[in-house]
């Protein structure tokens, strides 16, 4: 339904309704970065924005503010190389969802726009501002590639990577799991462990009953 909508809205016109762009995307540590501004050092192990291997945010494309950016963050950054594996919402004034990109970054819209939909690059100060955002932002992959969306949560809450009312297959699971940052592949891979060891003792003790 959507889709169809769009195909019928010039572009002039979803600039106008679509204030607001929400960019969720994994982060992965081998792929992803933030950078301080000034001393150049990269930062590890603080990842701003980020929950349970996600990143999320909702800027507003009037004012380039990142709007859940907070002020202790400092002034960063952000390198994620996301490829295909990003989703993008474009909101309307009280935040719901017009349409969604689930596919290459929409570089006509977020920077850089050089990078050929594979990466994301925000140079975002303390207060939220994206110093780097495109001045004249290019809206036209959203007008001949957005999908229908009903509704989602815009309250930054991120959600987990894995699905549990999807069915997954051996190999979809591993996929997803890879994705998530290694301190969590760890921890996973340590409560699979304990849990298998529990299964043994429950085990042994009733064999010797």
């Amino acid at each position: 339904m959507t889709k169809q909508i769009l195909i019928d809205i010039r572009e002039q016109e979803l600039s106008e309704i679509a204030p607001y762009l929400m960019i969720y995307f994994p982060y992965n540590e081998e792929m992803c970065s933030y950078t301080d501004a000034w001393m150049g050092e990269l930062y590890e192990n603080k990842y701003p924005l980020v929950a349970k291997g996600m990143w999320s945010g909702i800027v507003d494309l009037k004012t380039h503010n990142l709007l859940n950016w907070k002020s202790e963050y400092g002034n960063l950054y952000l390198q994620a190389k996301v490829c295909d594996s990003g989703t993008y919402f474009l909101l309307d004034k009280d935040k719901k969802v017009i349409c969604k990109i689930t596919d290459y970054v929409p570089n006509g819209l977020i920077p850089e726009a050089d990078d050929c939909g594979d990466y994301i690059r925000l140079r975002i100060k303390h207060d939220g501002m994206i110093e780097n955002w495109m001045e004249k932002p290019d809206f036209s992959d959203f007008i001949k590639d957005a999908d229908a969306v009903k509704k989602i949560d815009t309250s930054i809450e991120e959600e987990p990577i894995l699905d549990t009312k999807v069915e997954f297959t051996y190999s979809h699971l591993m996929a997803k799991l890879l994705r998530l940052p290694k301190y969590l592949q760890l921890e996973i891979g340590k409560a699979l462990i304990a849990n298998a060891s529990e299964g043994f003792e429950e085990e042994d003790d009733e064999d010797s009953l």
